[in-house]
């Protein structure tokens, strides 16, 4: 039965990587409550665990400060709410507050249906820097992924040449827009920034099925899904994704090539010049192939439309809202309630804005630092900042550690390209806006700050040296 308790958390993380994105990236109501249900579960049997085993788990004191904080601040937030939505009205109407002088969310039901799913967010975290002290589980939950994203990706690419005819089957009429749709998301960015998380998993796990395995099958399987990922990430339409993909791809190809020709001994030996050939074609062929079909892709939107992100959203009306939510911001899911008052009165004076600024409907930001900001103020922000950058920190100095091995560096730069990816997409976008991939990167971030455990670099099979009351793995 402890067993039992000790696996059950964990097969459910595997399950709610499969179900956040193939659910329309957990972007529909009914699937961020299920996913928020889901986290809420795997954090309840994991705290059920510890205390029955009476077990600490392993988790750095600087990380659970911050995500206490942001559980505490944004709860607060919900229940000392001050107005809230009224769709038929269009507006926003006071409520009373708990305490009437102390910050309070501007809309109370949008903040408390948002703090179910941040809760279990944060919870997985905390929950996955305890499990990466498991070199068995760190293995899993990177293979879960990449598969999980190479679904995803065979998906986009069968409606890219199947067109209506797949699209139908899981999108409404008037959502069957290949400009726009790509496999389970509807907005071809989402879509983007998932494969772009994805991408530098796959091709870690790639190499080093490469490097180790004997099986041609297994080398096979391997370098077919990293092409599919690559080229679902090609034929996606988003212009940003496709030029992060790039910047992504660059870095690992000199990571890869470099390692190769290390272990060969000489970066001018036959099988390391083959290696640099074979990746050669491969883009050739990439690039061949986004001119087939007549598809609209990144490459074409970029030929047509340029890329120039100024005019995505109205940044200038989101700076003028970071000042006035303040320490405590306007409240976690509150955005698009609040911006309409400020997009209706700001004045633009003569310059010559997109109408859409005006009189278009934002659900999100198209910059989710400022979103942050605004919902969360710089209290929230500070939190957010001590998680994110101080997990990649952290990730970064166990990186360049000695005694890491080499299969939990590899997963170790590869969370932090993944990560890095997102986090620059979030300039000009909204993919931390994403419930779905807002849960892979909490896991990722949690694999990050676990990595500096004295335990993390070894194995957690019998006989290595980790007891079970510190990793929570069970031998046998």
């Amino acid at each position: 039965m402890v067993r039992v308790l000790v696996e059950i958390p964990r097969w459910l993380l595997v399950i709610g990587l499969i179900f956040a994105p193939w659910a329309y990236g957990s972007t529909r109501l009914w699937a961020i409550h299920v996913l928020s249900l889901l986290m809420g579960c795997i954090c309840l049997l994991w705290i059920l665990e510890c205390l029955i085993r009476h077990r600490q788990p392993a988790l750095p004191l600087i990380a659970v400060i911050p995500a206490l904080g942001l559980i505490f601040q944004g709860w607060w937030m919900a229940l000392n709410s001050h107005s809230y939505f009224d769709p038929d009205l269009d507006a926003l109407l006071p409520t009373t507050s708990l305490v009437s002088g102390a910050p309070g969310s501007a809309n109370g039901p949008a903040s408390t249906s948002a703090m179910l799913l941040f809760t279990g967010l944060l919870g997985v975290f905390l929950f996955c820097c305890d499990l990466s002290q498991c070199a068995v589980w760190r293995k899993r939950i990177w293979v879960a992924m990449a598969l999980t994203g190479l679904s995803i990706a065979a998906l986009g690419l069968l409606q890219k040449i199947c067109g209506e005819a797949v699209l139908g089957l899981i999108w409404e009429t008037e959502k069957q827009d290949l400009t726009n749709t790509f496999a389970t998301f509807r907005y071809r960015g989402n879509a983007g920034a998932f494969l772009n998380l994805i991408f530098p998993m796959m091709a870690g796990l790639s190499f080093l099925t490469f490097q180790r395995s004997d099986r041609p099958w297994s080398k096979a399987l391997w370098a077919t899904a990293l092409f599919v990922l690559v080229l679902g990430i090609q034929l996606n339409p988003s212009r940003a994704s496709w030029f992060i993909g790039i910047i992504l791809g660059l870095i690992l190809g000199v990571k890869i090539f470099w390692s190769y020709g290390k272990r060969q001994n000489d970066f001018g030996s036959k099988p390391v010049l083959t290696f640099a050939l074979v990746v050669a074609l491969l883009l050739l062929a990439l690039g061949s192939i986004s001119f087939l079909g007549n598809w609209e892709t990144s490459w074409n939107r970029l030929n047509i439309l340029g890329f120039d992100p100024t005019n995505r959203s109205p940044l200038i009306i989101y700076l003028r809202m970071a000042p006035d939510a303040g320490v405590m911001g306007f409240g976690p899911g509150t955005f698009s309630t609040v911006f309409p008052s400020y997009q209706q009165t700001y004045d633009f004076g003569s310059r010559p804005v997109p109408l859409f600024w005006k009189d278009g409907f934002f659900e999100h930001a198209h910059e989710d630092y400022l979103e942050t900001l605004i919902e969360w103020g710089y209290l929230g922000a500070l939190f957010w900042s001590v998680l994110i950058f101080g997990g990649i920190a952290r990730g970064v100095a166990r990186y360049f550690q000695k005694q890491t091995l080499v299969s939990h560096r590899w997963l170790l730069l590869c969370s932090l390209l993944a990560l890095g990816g997102t986090l620059t997409q979030a300039l000009i976008d909204f993919p931390l806006q994403i419930a779905s991939i807002q849960f892979y990167a909490v896991i990722l971030l949690g694999i990050c700050w676990g990595a500096n455990s004295p335990s993390a670099h070894k194995t957690d099979r019998p006989g290595s040296g980790i007891a079970p009351s510190r990793c929570g793995c069970l031998p046998g």
